[in-house]
This record gives structure tokens, C-alpha cells and sequence, in this order.
């Protein structure tokens, strides 16, 4: 596995444990740092998945109102938290990393594929697709 895909998947579970415990993201850093540095095969992993859980934590609400546009009778609150965790990973990277549109949005796929509820895969898919022709 390639140490942007390990950071990737840490921020990712990160962001979503998050959520799920109702912390803010910089707390759920911070038990990271604690819990998982050793995980981590290079500092190049770490400093990615905080850029990235830094990246959402910052520009949160652009990237809820980017994934709220694209959606079609959801709401983001109606999202599964794994999905909505993945799409919000995936919508830092199209808007506001050097990553190319067409990596960030197959890594987001992956995550889905692994991760994400029945339909993840095609849904993430279509809105992250969508965001990414409109960016």
C-alpha cells in the first residue's frame, strides 16, 4: 500500500471516528498522535493524513456546502457517517490539494469499496464525478 493511500485511510478513520464520538476533528488528531504514530511507516504518512483531517476541519463548512449541491433529495445529515466521512476526504483533495481530480476521486472509490454502505461506491462516485467537472 502506497504511504498516500495509509494516510489517507488514517485520515479517513480519523474523520470518521470523529463523528461517531461527537469530538471535534483537532481532539481526534490528538488521540491519533497517541494511538497510531507507531502505525505509520514514514512521517510523510502522518504529515499527509493531518493535512488532510487539518484541511477538512478548516474549510468544513465550503466542503458540506460543495457535497449539499450535489446531492439529489438528500441532505448531508441523511448520509451514512462512513460515506459522509469519505466524501468530505474526497471533496478536500478535488478542492484544495495537488492531488489530480481523477487519483483523489479512485482513492475516495477504494475507501468506498471498503468501507462505505451498499451503494457507496456509485454514489461517491456520482457526486465526487460531479464536483469534480464543476471545480
Amino acid at each position: 500500500m502506497s504511504a498516500r493511500r495509509k494516510a489517507r485511510k488514517a485520515a479517513f478513520d480519523i474523520l470518521y471516528s470523529a463523528e461517531q464520538r461527537g469530538q471535534s476533528l483537532s481532539a481526534a488528531l490528538g488521540q491519533f498522535d497517541v494511538r497510531e504514530l507507531e502505525k505509520l511507516e514514514s512521517i510523510t504518512e502522518l504529515n499527509y493524513a493531518r493535512e488532510i483531517v487539518l484541511g477538512v476541519d478548516e474549510c468544513q463548512s465550503t466542503i458540506d456546502e460543495e457535497i449539499s449541491s450535489h446531492l439529489k433529495d438528500w441532505t448531508i445529515n441523511r448520509l451514512f457517517p462512513v460515506d459522509r466521512a469519505i466524501l468530505r476526504l474526497g471533496v478536500w483533495e478535488i478542492l484544495y490539494s495537488e492531488t489530480p481530480n481523477d487519483a483523489a476521486r479512485a482513492e475516495a472509490l477504494a475507501l468506498a469499496t471498503e468501507y462505505g454502505s451498499d451503494d457507496a461506491t456509485r454514489f461517491i462516485g456520482g457526486v465526487l464525478g460531479a464536483i469534480a467537472r464543476d471545480s
